[in-house]
C-alpha cells in the first residue's frame, strides 16, 4: 500500500544521515581476535625500558663497585706505601744503630771511659726497640727467619762484650781489645749485621709485594669489570635488538589495524581508498574497467535496537564472513561505515561480472542468520558505479556508487541498481530537500491541519485526527506525502513530530474542550522507549490531559515488532491514552493483534470504503471488521468517506464514526470554527 500521512516518528534522538556509523557497531566487540589485549607499542616500549633499566642496574652496581674497590684500593695502597716508608726508615735506622753500638763499645775499650759503655747500653736498648718495629712491619718467615739466624750470634756477642766491659771495668783493656779483635767477634758480628741485613730487605720486600700485590689485584679487578662493562654492553645491544624487532612487528601491527575495521577484520574506509587508487592506476594503465558495488544492510537497525548491539556486532561479523566467502582472488571487500560494505570487481567479463556479484550479494545476505539462539533474517541493497565511464577517482566513485543505492532503495529493498547519469538530479534533489527540512523544523514551518472524525448518526465531531503540513518558503504549502517518507529515511521523522504535536497544542485552546486529538504514530516510534514520556511532557508543557490524545498504530508497526507493540500499547494506556488500530484489514491482517493487543477503536482502510459500490468483496470485508468490532465491543472507524451513500450504507452496516472528505478536508484550527453546525444542517 502507498505510504500515507505519519505526522509522529518514534525517537526525539538527534538526526542522523542514514549512513551515520553506529558507535557499538563501530567500536566491535571486545572479545574479537583483532583487538589487542595490550597495547603493543606499549609492550615494545616496556621490553626496552626493562632492557634499560636492567643495564642502569648493572650499571650503578658496576659504578659502585668500581668507586668501592678504588677506595678501598686506595687505602690498602696508602696503607702498604705507609709500611714500605716504615720499613725502609726502620731497616736504615737499625743498621745506624748498631754500627753506633758497635762504634761505642769499641771506644769503651779503646778509652777504658764509662761513658762509651752508659752510650753502649743505650744503643742496645734503642736496637731492641727498633728490632720489635721491624717485628711488627716484617713478614712472618722473616721474623722467623731473623730469630732463627741471630738467636746464636746475638747471645755470644753479649756475652763477649760484657767479658769486655768487665774487662774495661778491672783495667784490662788489653783483653777486651784482643776480645772485639778476635775473629770470632768479627765473624758474630758479620753474621748479625748480614742477618740485619736480611731482615731489613725482607720487610722492605715484604711491603713493596703488598704494593705490587694490590696493583695486580686493582688491575685484575678494572679488567673484569671492562669484562663486564662488556658483557652488560652486549646484553643491552641484545635487548634493544629485540626490542627494535619488536618495534618493527608493532609498526606493522599497527599499520594492519590503522587500515582493518576491527570489529570484522575487513579493509576499512582508508584502506578501501588506497586499494582503490592503486586498483584504478592499474586498470587504466592494462585498459580494464572496475565496478564498486556499495552495499546496505536492510532490517539491520531494528535487529540491532531490539536484541541489542551485542547481537548487532554479530551480525556484521557474519555479514563480513558470508561476503569474504562470495569473493574471489582480485576482489577487495571493505566495510564502509555502519552497515554499509563496499566491494571493488574487476568488471571486464560479459555478461557483468558486477551484476553477478550483486545478485550473489543479494541472495547470501536474504539468508537467515543463526546468531546463538536466535534466527534474524535481513537483507542487502547494491548500488553499482563502473570506473571509468562513471567516475575516474575513488570519491566519485563511491558518492556515485551511493546515489544508485539511493535509487535502488527507493525501487525495492533487496535489489540492485546501477548509477546514470539522471539519478544525480535526483540524489541532488532529495539532499536539498532533506535539508530545507532540517531547517525548516528549526523554523517552525512544519504547521498541523486538523480533519474532522464525527459520528455518522448525528454528524457530531467526535475528534480531529492531526496531519502534518510542510509550510515551504519557495514551494508553498506542502503536502506529507512529499515530505513523510523522506523524514523517515532521514531519521527526522521523531522530530517533526514533536514539531507538529507543539503546533497543534497551541491551537488547542481554540477547539471545542469536547474534541479529542487523534495522532498517528509512525512504525519507527514503536522501538523508542522514550515515546511516551514524551508524549506526556508535551502534554504537560500546554496543560493539555493525556485523555485528550487518540494514538493511531498502523498494521506495518505491529508486523514490524508485536512485542514492543505490546508494551508501548501499555505504557500508552497507562498513561491515560486511547490506542486505535489504524488501516485495519490492509497486507498483513491478523485476529492476533485483536487477541493479544487492546485496542480502543479499530480503523477500516479508506481502500475498503472507495470500493464499496463497484467491488463487492470489500463490502465483505467491510461487514467483517464492523461485526468483529462490535463482538469486542470496540468501535469502528470508517476512513475516506468522501459520498453520502457511502456514509449511509456504512452506518446500515453498524459503523459507529467516519472521516472523509465528506464531512471535511484538513484545515487549520482557525477554520474549524462552525464546522460542527454545518455538520448537523447538513445531516438534517
Amino acid at each position: 500500500m502507498p505510504r500515507r500521512r505519519h505526522a509522529l516518528i518514534a525517537a526525539n534522538a538527534p538526526a542522523a544521515d542514514r549512513r551515520d556509523p553506529r558507535a557499538a557497531a563501530e567500536a566491535g566487540d571486545a572479545s574479537g581476535n583483532l583487538l589487542p589485549t595490550a597495547s603493543i607499542v606499549g609492550q615494545a616500549m616496556g621490553e626496552a625500558r626493562r632492557a634499560l633499566g636492567l643495564v642502569l642496574v648493572g650499571a650503578a652496581i658496576l659504578l659502585a663497585m668500581l668507586i668501592g674497590e678504588r677506595w678501598m684500593s686506595s687505602t690498602a695502597e696508602q696503607a702498604a706505601a705507609r709500611r714500605h716508608a716504615e720499613a725502609l726508615r726502620v731497616a736504615g735506622a737499625m743498621r745506624l744503630v748498631d754500627l753506633e753500638r758497635t762504634t761505642a763499645a769499641q771506644m769503651a775499650v779503646i778509652t777504658g771511659q764509662q761513658r762509651w759503655v752508659e752510650r753502649f747500653d743505650n744503643q742496645r736498648l734503642e736496637f731492641e726497640r727498633l728490632q720489635a718495629e721491624a717485628r711488627g712491619l716484617a713478614p712472618a718467615h722473616a721474623i722467623e727467619r731473623f730469630d732463627t739466624e741471630t738467636r746464636s750470634a746475638t747471645a755470644e756477642l753479649e756475652d763477649m762484650r760484657e767479658s769486655a766491659f768487665e774487662a774495661v771495668t778491672v783495667g784490662a783493656a788489653d783483653i777486651a781489645r784482643k776480645i772485639f779483635e778476635g775473629d770470632r767477634y768479627r765473624e758474630q758480628s758479620g753474621l748479625l749485621q748480614q742477618a740485619i741485613a736480611d731482615f731489613s730487605e725482607a720487610t722492605v720486600a715484604a711491603a713493596g709485594d703488598e704494593i705490587n700485590a694490590l696493583r695486580r689485584r686493582n688491575a685484575l679487578f678494572g679488567a673484569g669489570l671492562l669484562v663486564c662493562g662488556g658483557l652488560l654492553g652486549a646484553f643491552l645491544w641484545r635487548r634493544l635488538a629485540g626490542s627494535r624487532t619488536r618495534f618493527l612487528h608493532a609498526e606493522q601491527r599497527v599499520k594492519h589495524l590503522a587500515a582493518s575495521d576491527l570489529l570484522t577484520g575487513l579493509p576499512n574506509r582508508a584502506a578501501l581508498h588506497d586499494e582503490m587508487a592503486a586498483a584504478m592506476a592499474r586498470a587504466e594503465r592494462s585498459g580494464m574497467n572496475l565496478a564498486v558495488l556499495m552495499i546496505d544492510l536492510d532490517r539491520f537497525k531494528p535487529i540491532n535496537d531490539r536484541h541489542g548491539h551485542l547481537i548487532g556486532d554479530r551480525v556484521l561479523k557474519e555479514v563480513a564472513r558470508r561476503l569474504s566467502q562470495i569473493l574471489r582472488g582480485g576482489e577487495t571487500c571493505a566495510r564502509y561505515g555502519g552497515d554499509e560494505f563496499v566491494v571493488l570487481v574487476g568488471d571486464d567479463v560479459q555478461p557483468s561480472a558486477a551484476h553477478h556479484l550483486a545478485e550473489r550479494v543479494v541472495r547470501a545476505m536474504s539468508e537467515p542468520m543463526q546468531i546463538g539462539p536466535l534466527s534474524v533474517a535481513i537483507g542487502a541493497t547494491v548500488g553499482i558505479a563502473r570506473f571509468p565511464e562513471d567516475g575516474r577517482d575513488a570519491d566519485e566513485l563511491l558518492r556515485k556508487a551511493d546515489s544508485a543505492l539511493y535509487r535502488a532503495k527507493a525501487e525495492s529493498r533487496g535489489g540492485l541498481s546501477f548509477y546514470n547519469v539522471g539519478l544525480d538530479e535526483l540524489v541532488a534533489e532529495r539532499a536539498a530537500l532533506e535539508q530545507a527540512m532540517r531547517d525548516g523544523l528549526h523554523r517552525g514551518e512544519f504547521v498541523a491541519y486538523f480533519q474532522p472524525i464525527v459520528e455518522l448518526t448525528s454528524r457530531r465531531v467526535q475528534s480531529v485526527e492531526l496531519l502534518a503540513r510542510w509550510q515551504h518558503p519557495q514551494r508553498g504549502l506542502l503536502p506529507p506525502a512529499q515530505f513523510i517518507a523522506l523524514a523517515e529515511d532521514a531519521g527526522l521523522i521523531g522530530a517533526l513530530t514533536l514539531a507538529v504535536l507543539r503546533s497543534a497544542f497551541a491551537e488547542l485552546p481554540a477547539l471545542p474542550a469536547h474534541w479529542r486529538v487523534s495522532v498517528n504514530v509512525a512504525p519507527q516510534q514503536i522501538q523508542d522507549e522514550t515515546l511516551v514520556p514524551q508524549l506526556l511532557a508535551l502534554l504537560a508543557e500546554h496543560g493539555v490531559p493525556p485523555a485528550r490524545l487518540d494514538v493511531e498504530l498502523t498494521e506495518t508497526a505491529l508486523v514490524r515488532d508485536t512485542s514492543a507493540a505490546r508494551r508501548v500499547m501499555r505504557d500508552l494506556k497507562q498513561a491515560g491514552f486511547t490506542v486505535t488500530l489504524d488501516d485495519f484489514g490492509t497486507g498483513h491482517s491478523s485476529l492476533a493483534y485483536l487477541a493479544e493487543l487492546d485496542f480502543d477503536k479499530i480503523k477500516i482502510d479508506r481502500s475498503f470504503v472507495h470500493t464499496l459500490r463497484e467491488r463487492p468483496q470489500s463490502a465483505k470485508v467491510v461487514d467483517a471488521i464492523i461485526g468483529l468490532s462490535r463482538s469486542l465491543g470496540v468501535p469502528t472507524v470508517a476512513e475516506g468517506i468522501e459520498t453520502e451513500a457511502d456514509a449511509t450504507r456504512l452506518l446500515r452496516m453498524g459503523c459507529i464514526l467516519g472521516q472523509g472528505y465528506l464531512f471535511g478536508r484538513p484545515v487549520p484550527a482557525g477554520e474549524l470554527q462552525g464546522l460542527e453546525e454545518g455538520l448537523r444542517a447538513t445531516a438534517a
